[in-house]
């Protein structure tokens, strides 16, 4: 039987968990955050993924939002999107509460490690939006994490000077422009399935909306091309739900950019792997930190 792992992905508002065989997820669960307590959301996720594995997982792979020293696997910074982590010695935790060997990775660039293997790429790209906008940067078959665990902190570049107000303390950051919180306030909709719904039935408001987010998604896909050259550009986290009919709209607002380019609007794509990709990425990560122990 082939060795099983478990893959966790901790996003602003849900710790999406996976059993993973051969690179597959063969079983998975989804919990809302405690908001006052992500880390006891966490050992309850994980504790449903041990129950349900038909043996002992070899490892565990968390992808977390937040800059993560990976090395360490200790959350440097988080946003008030996730409450008392920021300094968390998270690996240690979590190998102390179900020993495992347990390590750590940013999300976006958990996402990004499993859609470049997923795409046979050496050089690209994700942006993941979902609750906030996070990236993740592949170049020459290497995960870029930068020398302070930032590199891909797309969300936290200014959009607009003196702009919107952000939670890190910042004024006009691209998160305060881009994600699917802000989606949902364009629309005036807050619930997801009515919101891709209506998305999809083509109604006014909501295609108004998506075209408004869009605009500023074309700003930071230009800006990544000419500053890093990727072969693609995609787009994870929950606007993937959105479907082909976004991505058109995505690709028409970057045409007048990359016209002027060295690039083409087929490379900017939704991600392959969609909202599993933080899952196996978290797992290819902790299959490589094995190896090299």
């Amino acid at each position: 039987m082939s060795p099983l792992l478990l893959g966790i992905d901790i996003g602003g508002t849900a710790i999406k968990g996976g059993i993973v065989e051969k690179s597959t997820i063969v079983w998975k669960t989804v919990e809302l955050i405690e908001m006052k307590n992500p880390f006891e959301t966490l050992v309850y996720v994980i504790g449903k993924l041990v129950e349900h594995a038909d043996t002992r997982p070899e490892a565990i792979g968390i992808a977390s939002a937040g800059r993560i020293d990976s090395e360490k696997g200790i959350v440097v910074y988080a946003t008030s999107n996730l409450k008392n982590w920021s300094g968390l010695d998270l690996a240690q935790k979590i190998n102390s509460r179900f020993h495992i060997p347990t390590f750590i990775i940013n999300d976006a660039r958990a996402a990004a490690l499993a859609e470049a293997g997923s795409r046979n790429v050496s050089n690209m790209v994700l942006l993941t939006i979902g609750t906030g906008l996070g990236g993740g940067i592949v170049v020459d078959g290497k995960l870029i994490e930068g020398a302070h665990w930032q590199a891909g902190e797309i969300g936290h570049t200014i959009l607009y000077p003196d702009g919107r107000r952000c939670n890190c303390g910042k004024k006009g950051c691209a998160e305060m422009y881009i994600s699917m919180k802000v989606l949902h306030r364009y629309a005036k909709e807050k619930d997801r399935e009515r919101l891709i719904e209506k998305f999809k039935q083509k109604d006014e408001n909501t295609v108004i909306a998506v075209e408004k987010m869009c605009r500023d998604i074309a700003v930071l896909i230009d800006r990544i091309f000419l500053t890093i050259d990727p072969q693609v550009v995609a787009i994870g986290g929950g606007f993937c739900e959105l479907g082909s009919n976004a991505l058109e709209i995505l690709r028409k607002c970057v045409e007048p950019y990359s016209s002027k380019s060295l690039y083409n609007t087929s490379q900017v794509d939704l991600s392959i792997l969609g909202n599993d990709a933080g899952i196996i990425g978290a797992v290819i990560y902790a299959k490589d930190r094995i190896s090299r122990s």
